[in-house]
């Protein structure tokens, strides 16, 4: 099934600095950056005793001094959800994840490609992104944890880097993430020729598919991949727990 297949490539892609399995629930965690690594993915089937999932759950996370946060994807039994409703847990980031086929087409033009995040590159998205300094320690672990094949791509205009992307290949699947363009620069096809970039990159390291995951309501984002012949696989969201943090 592609989505089972989607979802354990990104795992892999993007990987966590702790997993644990809980039965067929995993949980992960990476000093509190990024959402994926730090939640919990429940799948069916649902155990006998959730009360006592969810208290494991619970203190596996504040062991850690992270927050309680579920990712509820379509592995998901709908009663899972429903409980976590009823006990408080808000949802928040809606999100698609798109594919499509790759293929080995010509180089593109005006985009730099690098095996590692060097000094410039790490700059160029620290801007494109507005990524605070205080986030930078956790958000370089997530970023340089990633696993080969990799690419590190940025476009170039007048000899400077004016945004960066990543690519990681997991077997058929190259995971598309952190573009971004600095925001002085949009809007002049950078994004598109770094996806561009990593299709091809992709394709050279034997994936047949891409995939990535967009916010719902990046509307023009969702436009740019579905002009690049991306389509809904599946949708995610979290949920998050209300209560104070002990």
């Amino acid at each position: 099934m592609i989505i089972d297949a989607i979802e354990r490539a990104a795992a892999l892609a993007w990987p966590a600095a702790e997993t644990m399995m809980l039965g067929s629930w995993r949980l992960s965690a990476g000093d509190g950056f990024s959402r994926r690594r730090n939640s919990a993915v429940p799948a069916d089937p649902a155990p006998p005793d959730l009360d006592g999932r969810f208290r494991e759950v619970a203190k596996w996370y504040r062991e850690r001094g992270l927050p309680v946060l579920y990712r509820i994807t379509p592995t998901c039994s709908p009663v899972i959800d429903a409980e976590l409703a009823d006990r408080g847990f808000s949802v928040e980031a809606p999100t698609l994840v798109m594919s499509r086929s790759v293929e080995i087409s010509e180089s593109v033009s005006g985009v730099v490609s690098m095996p590692e995040a060097t000094e410039a590159w790490v700059r160029a998205e620290f801007e494109a992104l507005g990524v605070d300094e205080s986030l930078a320690r956790p958000w370089l672990a997530a970023v340089t944890s990633v696993p080969s094949p990799r690419a590190f791509v940025a476009p170039v205009d007048g000899g400077r880097m004016v945004g960066a992307g990543l690519g990681v290949v997991v077997g058929d699947f190259v995971g598309v993430f952190e573009i971004a363009v600095r925001p002085r620069d949009r809007r002049r096809g950078h994004a598109r020729r770094m996806m561009e970039a990593l299709h091809r990159f992709g394709a050279v390291e034997g994936a047949q598919h891409a995939f990535l995951q967009v916010l719902e309501d990046d509307d023009r984002a969702v436009a740019l991949h579905r002009a690049l012949g991306y389509e809904v696989s599946h949708r995610y969201w979290y949920r998050r727990d209300g209560s104070p943090f002990v």
